[in-house]
């Protein structure tokens, strides 16, 4: 980049959209001196309840085989994803599976609470315990500095709970010992402390629905700024930040100006960010948190998808998760899995599709990002923790070698057999915390002599 370029993009004199566009001006800055390692890792943890079944997420051509040889390690990219996984065949390149690992050395059950990204057992039935270390969404927001260090949202709270909207604690990420961190449960609420800096702040439902519909008309003067600072090369990136914020102003203002067909029609009239209707509310935190990583607002976000106590109507489903777990309903506990993972894989696909669409070094903002969808129960209703399924979409920085591969490990106390332990060391490692180990170690496994306690060397690039 050359001097004076740089000089014009420090001394543009910017108004209300100051403080959302510097992330996007250092990005570009960035760009332009050609400094890749600079450019920041993101990670973005979507955590449902209910456990990962699997043999859900695991292609047909790999059922049935034998797994006790150790690390089983396929190409992904030549075989058919699951049915409910069928949304993200797109970016099938991207996507990852990673099985067997296990967490016996978390809570079972319901929930593993801080376990889950802590590596420790910790909480009861309702309570989510103590907080002994920064769990690994935090560390790693701790590696990758933004704005928002850490992004919570949630959809519910606790696993057994009926929190509903405003600040929540779901028990499932930490700062560090006693340093609960606190997730967003409204969309609206979210929106104003993520975008609403760059105007000025009032009170009450309607001032933050004038602040939502009019954000970008605050920020016009100063895109036209940028616009015209930046290399030609970036507009393409500025478009797609743009297109981030234009995307919710659009559905708020469409949904605003048919207030009054929309009333006449329905039982009752919400935009998209108030709404009360679960699956619509997923959508609006998956949006917000694109919006965010994509403005660089933040380089972490964790999502609490939903909770035991949540039933998803809209998509026909008549239990909710704590009932489907118990074989209770019309359907099997299959059949009811089956739509709401494909539901969940629309939302990882919508994500992945708008961080695509924004160019970064040589590629995208996808291949600097990891969206791992896991379960705070590790594989099942009531989790056992024998194993921990992961399913990863996007490149992670090139840092691992993950994508498009299916990756299956010995079963619990097999030889060769790994913990969640092991592949939070190895995640940590690759972004630059040396630790040795982290979190606890499995004692059964140790006696045993099966436990490896540290990374998972042949993920390393």
């Amino acid at each position: 980049m050359s001097q004076t370029r740089r000089s014009t993009l420090k001394n543009l004199s910017l108004g209300a959209g100051a403080f959302l566009l510097a992330p996007f001006l250092r990005q570009v800055e960035i760009q332009a001196e050609g400094n890749a390692k600079a450019i920041p890792s993101r990670f973005v943890f979507v955590v449902k309840s209910s456990g990962i079944i699997a043999d859900g997420i695991t292609p047909d051509a790999f059922k049935g085989k034998d797994f006790s040889s150790g690390l089983f390690n396929a190409d992904l990219i030549s075989v058919a994803l699951p049915s409910s996984l069928q949304p993200l065949e797109p970016f099938k390149d991207q996507v990852s599976i990673v099985q067997g690992l296990s967490g016996k050395m978390c809570r079972g059950g319901h929930s593993s609470w801080f376990g889950m990204l802590g590596v420790y057992m910790t909480g009861g039935e309702f309570d989510a315990g103590a907080v002994i270390r920064a769990t690994a969404d935090a560390e790693l927001a701790r590696l990758n500095p933004a704005p928002f260090n850490h992004l919570g949202l949630a959809i519910r709270g606790k696993a057994l709970s009926s929190d509903y909207g405003g600040t929540m604690y779901p028990g499932i990420s930490a700062a560090g010992p006693g340093q609960e961190l606190p997730f967003q449960g409204s969309p609206d609420i979210a929106y104003e402390q993520l975008f609403g800096s760059a105007v000025s702040s009032g009170s009450g439902a309607e001032t933050r629905f004038r602040l939502q519909g009019n954000l970008l008309d605050f920020m016009v003067e100063d895109v036209r700024k940028v616009s015209q600072a930046i290399p030609s090369s970036e507009h393409g990136k500025m478009d797609a930040y743009l297109n981030a914020f234009e995307e919710l102003q659009v559905r708020h203002s469409r949904l605003s100006s048919m207030k009054e067909q929309i009333a006449a029609n329905a039982p009752g009239y919400s935009d998209k960010f108030t709404s009360t209707v679960e699956e619509v509310r997923q959508e609006a935190q998956f949006d917000l948190a694109a919006a965010a990583l994509i403005a660089g607002l933040t380089n972490v976000v964790t999502i609490r998808l939903d909770n035991v106590d949540m039933t998803y109507k809209r998509l026909g489903i008549d239990q909710h998760n704590h009932g489907i777990g118990h074989n209770e309903g019309t359907k099997s506990q299959t059949e009811y899995r089956e739509i709401i993972q494909r539901h969940h894989a629309e939302l990882l696909a919508t994500m992945a599709r708008k961080l695509k669409a924004v160019p970064e070094g040589d590629g995208d903002m996808l291949d600097n990002t990891m969206i791992m969808f896991l379960s705070d129960s590790s594989d099942n209703h009531h989790g056992t923790g024998l194993e921990w399924p992961y399913l990863i979409v996007g490149g992670g920085g090139g840092k691992l070698r993950l994508p498009g591969r299916y990756l299956r490990y010995p079963k619990y106390g097999e030889k060769g057999c790994r913990t969640i332990g092991d592949w939070w060391t190895t995640l940590l490692n690759a972004c630059g915390n040396p630790i040795e180990y982290y979190g606890n170690e499995d004692l059964v496994l140790k006696q045993n002599g099966c436990s490896h306690a540290g990374p998972l060397e042949e993920l390393f690039v």
